[in-house]
């Protein structure tokens, strides 16, 4: 118990001493480990957005309202015996009115005046492997037309839509921003490391006589380096817990408010913003780590 009491009075005593210092590390590890959460929220975002567009269907068969059940079976066979299909499932006029509602049940002014027979009925075929979407096209008789529409000839067969380049595009601009955001996020914790670290570096510095004196009465290398290592943890978890707080307000002043004017589209929750708490700590302990390790090698063996 005396231990952890002498261990946590350094290590306080260190942060009073260059507290200018240690509040630039403080806040360079919540900018930094902000960035990193921030990231993985909008790749959790661009995640949710596709999955509501799309239920998670890759392509959209519709069919004729003149289609005769043996012939939607027969459609339903063709489809399912290519290889690169996983499912097909029916959707009739119903189901997609019904799913219509749900997907806008914030916007009931969209659909009140839209009757359910409008809405066609469709096959809803997921792949196993996207690459090989032409064996659907071919079989059955799809070419381009224009956007991700593509008109066919088969029997019943009104048209078939293809999201593929949709979700490319979304996908491509998910991951410029994550990758962008994760690279401003890496340079600001390397930043952090090097301020912690000569954080570190500045109190050992200025106790280095009484490390000196330390040493040679036989105190070791761990009795003198945990107070430190306990100073940097405190900065970088300083710091997470800042970036922590800072990412439930914007996803209560932001993202709540968002949710009200934007009823029919998903935005992350708080589960979400939980999800990315462990990543963040861990990226916290990790930059307490390599700082203190760079820290303290100058002055103490290894």
């Amino acid at each position: 118990m005396r231990r952890v009491e002498y261990y946590f009075r350094e290590t306080a005593s260190g942060i009073r001493r260059n507290g200018t210092i240690a509040f630039g590390a403080v806040m360079t590890a919540f900018i930094a480990l902000f960035l990193f959460g921030l990231a993985l929220l909008i790749r959790r975002e661009v995640d949710l957005v596709i999955e509501n567009i799309t239920g998670n269907v890759q392509i959209a068969v519709y069919l004729d309202d003149t289609i005769k059940p043996e012939t939607i079976s027969q459609l339903q066979e063709t489809i399912k015996a290519l290889p690169a299909v996983a499912t097909v499932d029916y959707e009739d006029q119903q189901a997609a009115c019904d799913r219509a509602k749900a997907l806008f049940a914030g916007r009931p002014e969209i659909i009140e005046n839209v009757s359910c027979s409008t809405f066609p009925t469709s096959l809803r075929v997921n792949l196993k492997d996207t690459s090989q979407f032409g064996q659907v096209t071919s079989a059955l008789g799809c070419q381009q037309s224009e956007g991700a529409k593509l008109d066919c000839t088969s029997p019943g067969v009104l048209e078939m839509w293809d999201y593929r380049s949709f979700l490319d595009r979304l996908n491509a601009i998910a991951t410029f921003l994550s990758v962008g955001l994760f690279a401003l996020a890496v340079i600001m914790l390397v930043s952090a490391v090097v301020l912690v670290a000569n954080t570190l570096r500045m109190g050992m510095f200025a106790r280095r006589k009484e490390i000196s004196i330390m040493r040679l009465v036989g105190a070791t290398n761990w009795r003198i380096r945990v107070p430190f290592l306990i100073e940097g943890g405190a900065e970088a978890l300083f710091g997470a817990g800042l970036a922590i707080v800072f990412l439930f307000l914007g996803k209560v002043f932001l993202v709540d408010q968002l949710a009200s004017q934007l009823l029919w589209l998903p935005l992350v929750r708080n589960s979400d913003v939980l999800g990315v708490l462990p990543w963040i700590i861990i990226a916290a302990v990790a930059v307490a780590g390599v700082a203190g390790t760079v820290g303290m090698r100058r002055y103490l063996d290894v």
